[in-house]
């Protein structure tokens, strides 16, 4: 017999219902009441909340949550359909309604030797297929053997991208940048339309041996086009040759449009393609990331699709109670819906990963920032958190007094990293050991002061140091054993999920984003406007923005 129905805030018996009800009666319980405790359930609430994946440890004990908090969140994801359409993610079913599209980035990871799930076999085929002409490519660089247009070595690489195929790429590189491929080719990432971080490599390059790879998933974003052709006119007028050789010699391009690229110049052996059902911002295991290769290697490159392939594997498989990727998914949505936190901040503790907050800005807000349900229904509730950061040690000198003194409440994830293999000599082995030990030591100590605030301050310093401290701020502590190449893989597969796990708790389309067009095309009415040539179809008119075009116009003239 069924379960009679419940009301609830007097509405009908749902798991939203009933998170929204379990909140209310949270909001009088404190993280110190949960954490400050010697009593055996808050040592087991602790324990339950810790999870392990390979090398990554990720702690959701200072979140503001019960074991009853997750069984309903878990419950939650469960009416949602969430095992289901896990599933047809995996098979390559059409998970992108708007453009009619799987979303497969998960086959650019996929290994050789692994029966993949039958939807995905094909893709996964073709992912090979590609990363094999990738490796030639980078295996020619690596042994000095791809020569430029006046027949000299590469020794740079000039990967112009912007978004997903900048980002990620970008963040992949300084974050190993650490372990060098045994060729050291330098790789420099421009991706400002403005043409400020191309200028400066143009000045200190060889452009007799500097490699351009022109990365865009369309191949006609704007940003890329006009670097690309800015680098391309260096090129040429330095070297004394054409476009069209020095694009035959010294330009590589990736693309899921390779016409485009055969149009644009690129030769088709240096062609490298992707498929439309990988998105931009999950697209640095595809052959987006070959600047990554060409940088640390093949081997550590297929690390890191390894590392990912593991959380694939732990994501598809493990149950929800203890599935991390899920788990974060679900304790972020607790967070900014039923908790009504509306921002979130990424705090890493470790410079290598200075790139992360932007890039978990790109691939959290750009795939959920929506407000519009996949049946073209309006969300009724608060969907992204706004996602910002910085490096740990430095934001501690910036912002952390508001977060522990001001009005605002915010949700945080810390990411730190246990150990560091240096080689140096032991002197200056042991002085960095010291500090990594005082990063470390700050990473915990912040995240125990955002959770308990006062109660954080041990009685012999009572009355000897301000308070005021609120705390009651839930976060997450993500620790990785040491930032290696499949450790990365496994940490970005890991937020990856997360967005597609959120996105189908609020009925989300995460793989499209219409809301960064109309900007594009104002902004090129606006660019004729500017030139003197107004466009058939200009902006519409507003007194601020004609009087902003007029002053541009006294100031450029």
């Amino acid at each position: 017999m069924n379960a009679p129905l419940t009301a609830v805030n007097h509405r009908l018996y749902t798991p939203a219902n009933e998170l929204a009800a379990h909140a209310e009666h949270l909001q009088a319980m404190s993280l110190s009441d949960l954490l400050v405790s010697d009593s055996a359930s808050a040592v087991q609430r602790a324990e339950s909340l810790a999870f392990t994946v390979g090398t990554l440890h990720v702690d959701f004990s200072k979140q503001r949550l019960t074991t009853r908090t997750i069984a309903l969140l878990v419950e939650w994801a469960q009416s949602c359909g969430l095992e289901k359409k896990r599933e047809a993610l995996f098979a390559g079913d059409v998970v992108n309604p708007s453009e009619h599209r799987a979303a497969l980035h998960m086959a650019a990871r996929w290994p050789a030797g692994v029966t993949p799930p039958e939807g995905m076999a094909p893709g996964v085929s073709f992912c090979q297929q590609q990363r094999l002409n990738m490796a030639e490519m980078v295996e020619r660089l690596h042994c000095g053997q791809w020569f430029g247009a006046i027949g000299q070595a590469i020794t740079d690489v000039v990967h112009i991208g912007v978004g997903g195929s900048d980002l990620g790429p970008k963040m992949i590189s300084e974050a190993l940048s650490d372990r060098p491929s045994q060729a050291h080719l330098n790789v420099h990432y421009v991706s400002s339309m403005d043409g400020a971080q191309l200028l400066p490599l143009m000045e200190r390059l060889d452009p007799a041996t500097t490699l351009l790879v022109l990365a865009s998933k369309s191949f006609t974003t704007a940003d890329t086009q006009f670097n690309a052709r800015t680098a391309l006119a260096w090129l040429s007028d330095s070297l004394e040759v054409d476009v069209a050789t020095v694009c035959r010699h010294q330009l590589i391009g990736v693309s899921s449009k390779p016409e485009k690229m055969t149009e644009f110049g690129v030769p088709e052996a240096h062609q490298l393609v992707f498929k439309d059902w990988i998105g931009g911002r999950f697209s640095l295991w595809s052959p987006i990331g070959v600047s990554i290769a060409i940088q640390l290697g093949m081997r550590s490159f297929n690390a890191l699709l390894e590392g990912a392939h593991a959380m694939d594997h732990h994501f598809l498989e493990t149950p929800l109670t203890e599935n991390v990727p899920a788990l974060l998914a679900l304790v972020g949505a607790w967070n900014c819906q039923f908790l009504n936190i509306s921002t979130h901040a990424v705090l890493p503790y470790d410079g290598r990963l200075k790139s992360l907050p932007a890039y978990l800005q790109q691939l959290e807000m750009e795939s959920n920032g929506k407000s519009v349900c996949l049946d073209g229904r309006s969300v009724t509730h608060t969907t992204c958190p706004i996602i910002w950061g910085d490096v740990g040690p430095n934001a501690q000198h910036a912002f952390y007094q508001l977060l522990h003194q001001g009005s605002h409440t915010v949700s945080a994830d810390f990411v730190a990293v246990a150990k560091r293999k240096v080689n140096a000599t032991p002197r200056v082995e042991k002085s960095l050991a010291t500090q990594e030990q005082l990063t470390l030591a700050n990473c915990l100590a912040q995240a125990q002061l955002f959770a308990l605030g006062d109660d954080a301050i041990p009685s012999a310093l009572r009355g000897h140091m301000a308070q005021g401290y609120r705390g009651n701020q839930p976060n997450s502590v993500l620790l990785l054993k040491q930032l290696d190449a499949w450790s990365m893989g496994a940490l970005i597969a890991l937020y990856e999920h997360k967005v597609f796990v959120q996105s189908v708790l609020w009925n989300l389309n995460p793989f499209d984003q219409p809301g960064v067009e109309l900007g594009k095309k104002l902004a090129n009415s606006l660019c004729h406007t500017l030139e003197g040539n107004p466009a058939e179809q200009s902006v519409v008119s507003d007194p601020s923005t004609e009087q902003l075009v007029r002053k541009v116009g006294e100031w450029r003239h």
